[in-house]
């Protein structure tokens, strides 16, 4: 029932767009930036649900979440990097999406960097 909804918006913003697009094309592009926030402000309730299921999961087995909570923060980083640069491209501006997605796959390596280091510390703890 969800994504009828935010399929049923998407249409209307597209349908909405292409109407305005030849007189006003900053207001399409206005149009298409709050469509993505109002999907993105959505999915952001629903993700809350999930991770706090996640976390009864973690108290319940008694289990560090640092793992898990750097995990999604780099799924999300992903995502919030892609909603970004598809968003300057939108706007015709590729090389800002190119150096938002650069911008995305630093920080996501950099928030990465403690998982890396234990991991090869377990492989050399076994060596």
């Amino acid at each position: 029932m969800d994504l009828i909804r935010i399929g049923v918006l998407g249409i209307t913003a597209a349908i909405l767009i292409l109407i305005i697009k030849s007189h006003r094309p900053e207001i399409g592009f206005m149009i298409s930036l709050a469509f993505g926030a109002i999907v993105m402000v959505f999915l952001a309730g629903r993700i809350k649900g999930v991770l706090d299921l996640i976390q009864i999961y973690l108290d319940r087995a008694n289990i560090s979440g640092i793992y898990i909570t750097a995990l999604l923060k780099i799924i999300g980083m992903a995502y919030i990097a892609e909603f970004a640069a598809e968003s300057c491209r939108d706007a015709g501006q590729t090389a800002i999406a190119a150096k938002v997605e650069l911008a995305g796959k630093v920080l996501i390596m950099i928030t990465a960097v403690p998982m890396i280091t234990s991991v090869m510390s377990v492989v050399l703890d076994m060596l």
